[in-house]
């Protein structure tokens, strides 16, 4: 009689990964392994098989017909162990759903937010990321978020609105400007939605500008502006208390409204009602009321 084979469960774990994500090196990222080790991983299990899974090249990984069907049996495969698992050593098993929130959505009412969710949901456990609206987006694209509160700037990704909100310039109270030299801007560094559209606005206006602060996160820009350091674009929700608005004051061009929408993967019948718990999660921290778009 021959031997049955058995499957690594590491190994089945790490080829949906990178399935998912079309990548070893982000596979790896979302484990905390490397590249290298995703690929022997991957090879491992080829040959327990017997067959190929991907096929690779230098710009791309695919699934082969092979790895196509044994990905649905894998992903079976996979929540079958974690709920014996969970069952076994005596931990509640809940679904997981892995959450990205713009930095702009949440500031710094995100505790509020998570508390939120947390009341609403208790049949979940979240893995919350907190970033900006590009970098999720693109790393929602990836299949590494379930579900992604960000900036609805890209028409081609359909998404429900969770709620619109006034951009604003701000500063603080006691801040002043000599219009004769570069606005003193203070914005959110990287791939920030927001701070690109101010520093177009300002440059469509014919406005000089000096980057004087770049901060990693609005809690970071809030206080910097506190401080008197310069001038912010922000969501007006995010407005610090010690802050007033400027525009109007030294003539700074009008922001839109900006549009910040949930972007999810939640098709199943397990999941009815859990994109609108997570918009009302928002609604109860203030903004207008979020609809299908």
């Amino acid at each position: 009689m021959a031997r049955m084979m058995t499957l690594d469960i590491d190994l089945i774990r790490a080829f949906v990964q990178v399935a998912d994500t079309g990548s070893f090196t982000m596979a790896g990222e979302a484990v905390g392994a490397s590249q290298s080790a995703m690929s022997v991983r991957i090879r491992k299990l080829e040959e327990r098989l017997g067959n190929d899974l991907l096929a690779r090249s230098p710009r791309s990984v695919q699934l082969t017909s092979y790895g196509a069907r044994f990905l649905k049996d894998a992903r079976h495969l996979l929540d079958l162990h974690d709920r014996v698992a969970a069952k076994a050593t005596g931990i509640e098993h809940r679904q997981v759903l892995r959450l990205g929130i713009s930095d702009h959505a949440a500031g710094s009412r995100l505790p509020d937010l998570l508390s939120n969710l947390n009341k609403d949901l208790v049949g979940y456990r979240f893995l919350v990321t907190a970033g900006l609206s590009g970098e999720l987006l693109k790393a929602y694209q990836a299949r590494l978020f379930d579900a992604v509160i960000a900036s609805a700037e890209d028409p081609d990704l359909p998404a429900r609105t969770v709620f619109r909100d006034d951009l604003v310039w701000i500063a603080s109270r006691t801040f002043t400007w000599e219009q004769s030299m570069p606005m003193p801007l203070v914005f959110l560094g990287g791939a920030c939605v927001i701070s690109g559209l101010a520093t177009r606005t300002l440059k469509d206006a014919g406005i000089a500008w000096n980057e004087v602060f770049s901060g990693t996160g609005v809690s970071a820009v809030q206080a910097a502006v506190s401080a008197g350091i310069g001038i912010a674009c922000l969501n007006r929700r995010n407005m610090p208390r010690d802050c007033v608005e400027v525009g109007e004051v030294y003539g700074l061009p009008p922001l839109p409204k900006t549009r910040m929408a949930l972007f999810h993967r939640l098709t199943t019948p397990e999941d009815a009602g859990l994109a609108s718990a997570i918009v009302r999660a928002f609604q109860l921290l203030g903004g207008e009321e979020g609809g299908q778009t």
